[in-house]
């Protein structure tokens, strides 16, 4: 006869597995934020969008992310790459397409430097299951003993963009700026998604853009 083993769980290995996945699942979040104080004047409704990316690709999927959150808040957003398709255009360019199209701000992003950031992991000790069949018997027997999981360290890749918003008026002036920075990300494609959802909503309270 065998006998099946009880299912066994250790509250010490879940909570060590919960606080991996929350790590691993770390979204983006905004820091050293900065907003002109004597802006807002009107909330701007007609933007240019700009990321400076050399891959055609990437600066393309990055501005019409930033567009269509831009579109949800009221305002009318063009990607810069369908007025300069060739390459990202340069301070010239900008000033010619703001008195051309009537443009009232500018939004600009890049990327900064990747960081590294090394994290300890505590080790643990927890109880496990060992299922043992003696010779010559049919049977098993299960009994628990404590197993030992040392610290170790990781290295936790962060990447940040630097976002401004200049305001076209009266010469043109920045009038917010933000950075961004991602945990492991694991795409271009998902950090544009996570920092274009922080960063028009938080246009939006400031009154950068409409409040809606």
């Amino acid at each position: 006869m065998s006998v099946r083993p009880r299912r066994w769980y250790s509250p010490a290995l879940w909570l060590v597995v919960i606080a991996f996945t929350l790590t691993s699942c770390a979204g983006s979040e905004l820091v050293n934020m900065w907003k002109d104080p004597s802006y807002p004047e009107t909330p701007m409704v007609n933007m240019l969008v700009i990321t400076l990316k050399q891959d055609p690709a990437r600066r393309r999927m990055w501005e019409d992310r930033f567009v269509r959150e831009l579109s949800k808040r009221g305002v009318t957003a063009t990607p810069s790459y369908r007025l300069f398709e060739q390459a990202v255009p340069d301070t010239q360019q900008v000033i010619e397409a703001v008195r051309a199209h009537g443009y009232d701000g500018v939004l600009v992003t890049h990327k900064l430097a990747t960081q590294g950031e090394t994290r300890y992991v505590p080790g643990y000790t927890t109880r496990v299951p060992v299922s043992e069949r003696p010779p010559g018997s049919g049977w098993y027997y299960t009994y628990y003993r404590d197993v030992y999981y040392p610290g170790y360290t990781e290295t936790d890749s962060v990447v940040s963009y630097e976002t401004h918003v200049w305001s076209t008026k009266d010469g043109g002036r920045m009038v917010w700026a933000g950075t961004s920075q991602s945990v492991n990300p694991s795409s271009s494609e998902d950090v544009n998604r996570e920092i274009s959802k922080l960063i028009v909503p938080e246009l939006s309270r400031k009154s950068v853009i409409p409040h809606k």
